[in-house]
């Protein structure tokens, strides 16, 4: 048979078919075509399904048709399998795999760049510009870059450590905007030899008091951390070095504040004062205005006390007769009669009081603590109650739980408390100039 095309170029001649059967043989181009299905359908392409958007892709697909996410780097991801090796025909199956450049020059061009990542887990330092409010800012011009915050002031709370036998606790309370109280306090290696505990409560009516209070604080410090002359050895040679080194303390402390603002202002800076020496266990205090000096010995038989009194309306009150617990919560409870300043009275002797130390807890504190708890007995009693909670007592941890006691009560004040813990171990010298040192109950003020 010869086979002649009607168009085109010449085909070859159809080969023979060797399966005459038509039931096993394909039919011929000059059959006419049928509708009818073919017996085995080709089966469907592998096809890709899209992580993000669901969309079903060609399997060779790098790219979402619909949505353009990457296909190869998910599914890499699901699976957990490493990037195939390369075709040996060339042909591209997998983007690049992504890489972080090193820290600092990452750029959105990267291949897989999500955002600035460091080539390290690295851990910002905190300093003192980093923001406390908010963790992520620095402190710029006085306030936070990022949400606006000023620093904390480091006199809201400070706490001093000498040794592990002296420690106290400045607080500003909750309900004062700055913290008007200042401590400073020193103290000597060997438990008992010689410590300097001076608190400072800045008037509230003043102006700057918070100025003045530290800086009687540090002047008076200053004075008293020089050892008390012996003069000849006898017990009152000491007794009268040590009341001159503390009146001189008040003199220093005042000129300090004094010289605090130099601007001439309706109420000058002012603030009250308080300070006790240990010196080979005994304790010399000395006050004045309303902060406190208290002994609290640990043996109930030896009775807690006040060292000292306060220069203010409600000790005269007392003094006539009236019961404590009502000139102290009176109207003009904390209206003082004498303090440090321009226009402090001419006499600033202070209160003097000697006393020999046994084991139990000095303590020199501010109103802010003494307002919820005045009378010693009742204070020794907290103090004693409140380190037996404590897994760790030491004059620190004992003097923040008793600022801690203080907030909860209300905190109206700025709230200062200065502890040494004494053990009473004096020396043979120190027993006999104690013996004949002034006592506590017989101050020896001017």
């Amino acid at each position: 048979m010869t086979y002649i095309p009607t168009t085109g170029a010449a085909h070859p001649a159809p080969v023979p078919d060797p399966n005459p059967d038509p039931a096993t043989r394909a039919p011929s181009t000059s059959e006419p075509a049928t509708s009818e299905p073919a017996t085995s359908a080709q089966a469907p392409a592998p096809s890709r399904e899209c992580p993000a958007c669901g969309t079903a892709n060609p399997a060779e697909s790098s790219f979402c048709e619909a949505c353009g996410a990457d296909l190869v780097v998910a599914a890499r991801a699901a699976t957990g399998t490493p990037p195939a090796a390369p075709p040996s025909d060339g042909t591209v199956l997998a983007s690049a795999t992504p890489l972080t450049a090193p820290a600092g020059e990452e750029s959105p061009l990267d291949v897989g760049w999500t955002g600035a990542v460091p080539s390290s887990a690295v851990v910002p330092a905190e300093d003192e510009l980093t923001c406390h409010a908010c963790g992520q800012g620095r402190i710029v011009d006085g306030y936070c870059d990022h949400c606006g915050t000023p620093p904390p002031n480091p006199r809201d709370h400070l706490v001093e450590s000498p040794t592990a036998w002296v420690g106290g606790v400045c607080d500003i309370g909750r309900r004062h905007a700055r913290n008007e109280d200042a401590m400073s306090l020193s103290a000597a290696e060997a438990p008992g030899s010689r410590a300097v505990l001076v608190v400072c409560d800045g008037v509230s009516m003043a102006t700057d008091s918070h100025i003045a209070s530290l800086a009687a604080a540090k002047a008076a410090r200053a004075v008293l951390d020089q050892p008390f002359p012996r003069g000849v050895g006898t017990p009152d040679a000491w007794a009268a070095g040590a009341a001159r080194a503390l009146t001189s303390a008040v003199a220093q402390a005042n000129e300090a504040v004094a010289a605090a603002v130099v601007e001439d202002v309706p109420n000058p800076p002012s603030c009250t004062f308080a300070a006790a020496v240990v010196e080979d266990d005994v304790i010399v205090a000395g006050n004045v205005g309303d902060s406190r000096v208290y002994w609290l010995p640990d043996a109930a038989e030896e009775p807690a006390s006040q060292l000292g009194r306060d220069d203010s309306f409600a000790q005269e009150q007392m003094a006539a007769g009236v019961p404590r617990l009502e000139a102290e919560t009176g109207p003009h409870a904390h209206s003082i009669t004498r303090w440090l300043g321009r226009d402090a009275p001419d006499n600033l002797t202070p209160h003097l009081t000697t006393v020999t130390a046994t084991a139990g807890w000095l303590m020199v504190c501010s109103d802010g603590l003494w307002n919820y708890c005045s009378e010693a007995e009742a204070l020794r009693s907290l103090l004693h109650d409140t380190a037996a909670r404590l897994d760790d007592v030491t004059p620190t941890t004992v003097a923040q739980a008793l600022v801690d006691f203080a907030n909860e009560q209300g905190g109206r004040d700025n709230i200062t408390v200065a502890l040494a813990r004494l053990a009473g171990r004096g020396s043979s010298t120190t027993e006999a100039t104690a013996s004949a040192a002034p006592v506590e109950g017989d101050p020896t003020d001017g």
